[in-house]
């Protein structure tokens, strides 16, 4: 089949399997699957046709169904959404595979999720397009960037933060190159939307060994605070323990005789006990576990479970079940206004994640996974979604000067059964800076239960002490009194979207 509709065969396929384990039932309707692939056959056609589209998409998972031994059923298929769309502005519509579209207003890169069920067209929301990886830049765009960073400049260039390795290397008499100067020259000089047209510094994007020296990139990655590596106090008789065990057996066993003296006051001893205790179970029958045959759900809830459970007794809750942003709906409904030339704009969702950290309003993390090991799928979720999405929470968390440099959100990126850290925060000057801890693989088998399985657990307690520490600064600050200004931060620029992430409007009621 050809490479366009790659995406389009995962999803079919992913829903279809959904259908068997879910229902226990070996026929789909196609009207179902025709809604729920809504968004990827807008973003993927490239018929002019629409009984060619019809065609070319209904062959197509019908194909994928007889790979799987099912049946398609369903009459009277409508695709006047698709068409209506398709046809809204001659030309296909650009959206992400997962139906998460951005704001076409150029003052936020925050995303709304459209749902892709017919069912869900009463929800308050109006629909918009995701600039996708390949979403390129217009003249406009850079003109736009530049005036914006020019004025930002004028106002904040005493505070920009230059590297000492910069200076070094920088000629007698020059003027070094403050980092904001660097990445957003390089945001100029992109042909495609990128994070950094934001001022976001991902270490983890490859591309930054063009702009910075190795000397440099070294120093980007010391700023900031260390990551609390160490296990916590409580913890550490229980971890020493497990270092010595052998198989799942020996840890459930282990588990379930933990010497907790009382339940109430000891809760991170608690869920060790838990966590080992269900992660021991998948290893006791055969001793071995293979996390790619679980869908993404399972694999979150009964592998990953840990991540989020960690947080049960404190002040901060891990919301799941695709939990929509409230710092990414601030951002995307931060220029509606009352009617008067131009009629309200429909209220727009925050991008969804697959698990929300937060503490009343205050959002301090996400959690993204992907259950197979989809290279471009996590480049989108890891490199664009997640770096954007963890900005607004940021951005909304630093209302204050004193909390600029010292607070953190957390993002975990899961896929294909391997998790990183994300570590998001603005050390120095004006650049959210993204450092990733190195993948750590799920266990597999008893060999490895243990030595796999103690990294992870002690990840999750590095969130959860960053997570805490940045809940505390914020409960400790005084909100400044002072007249609205009318943006979402105090100083900083909120997340730019291309002018091609355009608005498609969908009949709803708000």
């Amino acid at each position: 089949m050809a490479t366009e509709h790659t995406l389009i065969i995962e999803a079919t396929e992913s829903f279809l399997l959904e259908v068997q384990k879910n229902r226990g039932e070996q026929s789909a309707n196609l009207q179902e699957i025709i809604d729920h692939l809504e968004n990827y056959i807008v973003s993927s056609s490239t018929a002019t046709d629409i009984h060619l589209t019809k065609r070319i998409y209904t062959r197509l998972i019908k194909t994928v169904a007889d790979s799987l031994q099912m049946s398609i059923v369903g009459e009277n298929i409508s695709w006047k959404r698709i068409e209506r769309r398709l046809g809204s502005n001659g030309n296909n519509i650009a959206t992400s595979s997962e139906g998460l579209v951005e704001s076409s207003n150029p003052a936020t890169s925050v995303v709304e999720d459209v749902p892709l069920s017919s069912s869900s067209s009463s929800m308050a929301s109006s629909s918009t397009s995701l600039p996708s990886l390949k979403t390129k830049i217009t003249p406009e765009d850079r003109s736009l960037l530049t005036n914006k960073f020019q004025n930002f400049k004028k106002n904040h260039q005493n505070d920009f933060w230059v590297l000492e390795a910069t200076m070094k290397q920088t000629e007698d008499g020059t003027e070094p190159i403050s980092v904001e100067e660097k990445v957003m020259e390089f945001a100029l000089r992109c042909e495609y939307y990128h994070p950094s047209q934001s001022l976001i510094l991902d270490l983890g994007d490859k591309n930054w060994s063009s702009v910075f020296s190795e000397e440099e990139l070294d120093e980007l990655r010391g700023a900031g605070d260390n990551l609390p590596c160490s296990i916590p106090e409580e913890l550490e008789q229980c971890f020493a323990g497990l270092n010595k065990l052998k198989t799942g057996a020996d840890v459930f066993r282990y588990a379930r005789m933990l010497e907790i003296d009382d339940p109430s006051n000891e809760l991170l001893k608690v869920w060790l006990s838990t966590e080992l205790q269900k992660i021991a179970k998948l290893f006791l029958k055969t001793g071995t576990f293979d996390i790619d045959n679980l869908m993404e759900s399972d694999q979150l809830y009964r592998c990953f479970d840990f991540l989020a459970t960690i947080f049960e007794g404190s002040d901060i809750i891990a919301k799941g079940t695709e939990k929509s942003s409230e710092a990414n709906a601030t951002a995307v409904n931060q220029n509606r206004q009352l009617s008067s030339i131009k009629a309200i704009s429909n209220r727009k969702m925050g991008r969804r994640g697959d698990i929300i950290f937060s503490s009343g309003h205050t959002e301090l993390g996400c959690t993204e996974i992907g259950a197979a090991n989809n290279q471009t799928k996590e480049i989108r979720d890891s490199l664009l979604k997640m770096p954007l999405v963890l900005r607004d929470m940021l951005l909304l968390a630093t209302f204050s000067p004193n909390l600029l440099h010292q607070s953190h959100v957390i993002g975990y990126s899961i896929s294909g059964g391997c998790v990183s850290l994300l570590d998001v925060s603005i050390p120095k000057g004006f650049i959210t800076v993204i450092r990733r801890t190195e993948p750590l693989d799920f266990p597999n088998k008893n060999k490895n239960l243990v030595s796999r399985l103690c990294p992870l657990l002690n990840l999750a307690c590095i969130g959860k002490t960053m997570m805490e520490q940045t809940l505390t600064l914020i409960d400790n600050t005084m909100r400044p009194i002072s007249l609205s200004n009318g943006r979402n931060h105090w100083c900083l620029l909120p997340n730019f979207v291309p002018s091609q992430a355009k608005s498609q409007k969908r009949q709803r009621t708000d």
